[in-house]
C-alpha cells in the first residue's frame, strides 16, 4: 500500500472516531511504528490532524477531504476497473450526470463513442470532454471550489430543475448498507441529495475500501441507490448485504491475460 493510500485511510478513520492510536494503526496496516509516525507527521504538516501522545486527533471535518490530484492517485487500479464497467451501463442518447469525484473522472475517460448529453458540476470533466463532438456537454456552474475543482451551491442545483436526467453517476466517501451513501464534503452531499430527487437511476461508483464504511454527511438512504459498481476486491459478504437491500451490484473484474500457446 502506498503512503498516500494509507494516509487517506487514516484520515477517514479519524473522521469517524475522532482519535486514533499509533499502536492500533500499526496493527491495522501491518507496518512499523516508525512508518505510522511518519504518516502522522506528514498529515500534521499538511494541517489535517493534531498529534497527541500515542496517536492523533481530528481537527475539523473540512480538512479531511483530500485535494483532487491526491484523490485521483489513490486506488488507481480499482478506479480504472470500475470506470470501464460503469461505461457499459450507458445507452445512446441518454442524459447523464457526472459528479466531481475522482472515480467518476475516470469514467469520463471511458464514455462510449455514442451520442450523449452530459451534465456535470466538475470543471475537470468539462475540460476532459471538451473536444468530444458526439456529446452535448453542459456545466452546471455555481460556486467554484478549488480543492475539488467543482461547482456547488444553489446555482449548481438549479440545473436539476431545467434538465431531465436519466442516470446520475456518483462517487462517495463511504457506502454502508444501513446508513446509505455518504460524503465528507457537505456542499457536495447537499448537491447530490437534491440531484437524486430528480433522476431516474442512481449509480454509485465506489472502490471496495469505501464499502461498509461511514463518513460525515449522508446524502442518500440505501433504498435510493439502484446500482453499485465496485472492484474485484469487494468481499462476497459485503456484496450480499447490498444486494439484500435491493441494490444491483456490478463487480468489475480485471481481464485475464492469455497464456502463451
Amino acid at each position: 500500500m502506498l503512503a498516500s493510500e494509507r494516509q487517506h485511510l487514516i484520515l477517514r478513520k479519524l473522521q469517524v472516531e475522532g482519535f486514533v492510536r499509533t499502536v492500533d494503526l500499526v496493527d491495522e496496516f501491518e507496518v512499523s511504528d516508525e512508518t505510522i509516525r511518519k504518516d502522522l507527521t506528514a498529515l500534521e504538516k499538511m494541517g489535517r490532524l493534531g498529534r497527541k501522545h500515542g496517536g492523533a486527533i481530528r481537527l475539523s471535518s473540512e480538512r479531511f477531504e483530500l485535494p483532487l490530484p491526491e484523490r485521483t492517485a489513490i486506488n488507481e487500479r480499482a478506479k480504472e476497473l470500475i470506470a470501464v464497467a460503469a461505461s457499459q451501463l450507458i445507452s445512446p442518447r441518454e442524459t447523464i450526470f457526472l459528479d466531481a469525484s475522482s472515480t467518476v473522472l475516470r469514467l469520463a475517460d471511458h464514455l462510449p463513442a455514442i451520442p450523449l448529453t452530459v451534465i456535470t458540476n466538475a470543471h475537470h470533466i468539462v475540460v476532459s470532454l471538451a473536444e468530444r463532438a458526439d456529446l452535448t456537454l453542459i456545466c452546471t456552474g455555481g460556486e467554484y471550489e478549488n480543492r475539488s475543482r467543482s461547482y456547488t451551491g444553489a446555482s449548481a442545483e438549479d440545473a436539476f430543475k431545467r434538465f431531465v436526467i436519466r442516470t446520475a453517476f456518483l462517487g462517495v466517501d463511504a457506502l454502508d448498507p444501513e446508513r446509505g451513501a455518504m460524503d465528507l464534503n457537505h456542499g457536495h452531499g447537499v448537491l447530490k441529495e437534491r440531484l437524486i430527487e430528480k433522476v431516474d437511476r442512481v449509480i454509485i461508483l465506489a472502490d471496495s475500501s469505501k464499502l461498509g464504511e461511514r463518513s460525515a454527511y449522508c446524502f442518500a438512504d440505501i433504498e435510493k441507490v439502484d446500482t453499485l459498481v465496485t472492484d474485484d476486491e469487494a468481499s462476497p459478504e459485503i456484496i450480499a448485504r447490498f444486494e439484500n437491500c435491493g441494490v444491483k451490484v456490478v463487480r468489475a473484474l480485471a481481464k485475464k491475460s492469455r497464456k502463451p500457446s
